[in-house]
């Protein structure tokens, strides 16, 4: 979608109907929606299934195993969005035409969600691709609850996810922001973790203390029972049985640090990349310094 006639079909949409665009942002604005964040493959598939669990409608189903909301109009918007504003970092960079587009969809996908079982306790959604459009969710959403995980990058350099796919146009556009279409993918995975990661991070501190839970997928594995209870306790939800079964059955201490079994060298390289934001996170280095080629 152009963004020159993104920009047209808003105005016409605002001189046409500004009632009811004024009245749609004023509507999402009250909502309360959960909203996970987190780069793909961080475990944000895990923790929708543990909140839907609590009796959240996140949108979830049987046909998307990973926990992404099924409502495909909205992914699509998110994921064009997410291309188109890379540089967007703050809420004064937020462009006016781009947040029409995205409260037009998110009112949508917000009824359905909100008629879904569950809807009544509480409702939000997981698309790892939201993770690059913070300043535009938290302008619609100033309310919302923002639940985010953070996975070693090490581990993410060694898994694929559509914002690193340079055969997916949303990886292509992430990885050309980013200065690292050539390099191997194990480094644009890290260096697109580490952009990701700190975006969210940086932006996140104009989100109210009270409207965020952070966490690490390593702390959800270590503790699965202990951090679904503070989430709980966060949404102001009791804990399920049907929450405790499945994270008992799912999550083990033996998921962390997977990238042990990479290749020394690559790793190496990786840690050499983002080695400090690793360090501000709370990880600890496995190579010397200096042991990259």
């Amino acid at each position: 979608m152009d963004r020159t006639l993104t920009a047209f079909r808003c105005w016409l949409e605002r001189g046409l109907s500004p009632r009811r665009n004024e009245a749609r942002r004023e509507f999402l604005r009250q909502q309360r929606p959960v909203i996970l964040m987190g780069r793909g493959k961080s475990g944000t598939r895990l923790m929708a299934w543990a909140c839907s669990k609590l009796g959240l409608s996140l949108g979830t189903s049987a046909s998307l195993p990973a926990g992404d909301i099924d409502h495909r109009p909205f992914r699509e918007v998110i994921k064009v969005l997410a291309r188109r504003n890379l540089d967007v970092q703050t809420l004064g960079e937020v462009r006016e035409a781009e947040l029409i587009l995205f409260q037009k969809s998110a009112y949508e996908a917000a009824h359905w969600l909100r008629l879904q079982p569950g809807g009544e306790h509480g409702w939000g959604w997981k698309w790892p691709e939201t993770y690059l459009l913070a300043p535009y969710v938290f302008a619609t959403f100033p309310h919302g609850r923002y639940i985010h995980m953070v996975r070693d990058g090490r581990d993410i350099a060694f898994k694929h996810h559509s914002t690193d796919d340079a055969s997916r146009k949303l990886g292509r556009a992430v990885l050309a922001h980013l200065g690292v279409s050539g390099a191997p993918r194990y480094l644009q995975n890290a260096v697109s973790w580490e952009f990701q990661v700190n975006s969210y991070r940086t932006f996140a501190q104009v989100i109210p203390p009270a409207q965020r839970f952070e966490m690490t997928y390593e702390q959800f594995c270590s503790d699965p029972q202990g951090m679904m209870q503070s989430i709980a306790e966060f949404l102001h939800l009791p804990m399920t049985d049907a929450c405790r079964a499945y994270i008992d059955g799912t999550l083990t201490a033996g998921q962390i640090a997977q990238y042990r079994d990479a290749d020394p060298v690559q790793l190496a390289a990786v840690e050499a990349r983002i080695g400090p934001t690793l360090k501000a996170l709370g990880y600890h280095l496995s190579m010397p310094a200096g042991s990259a080629p």
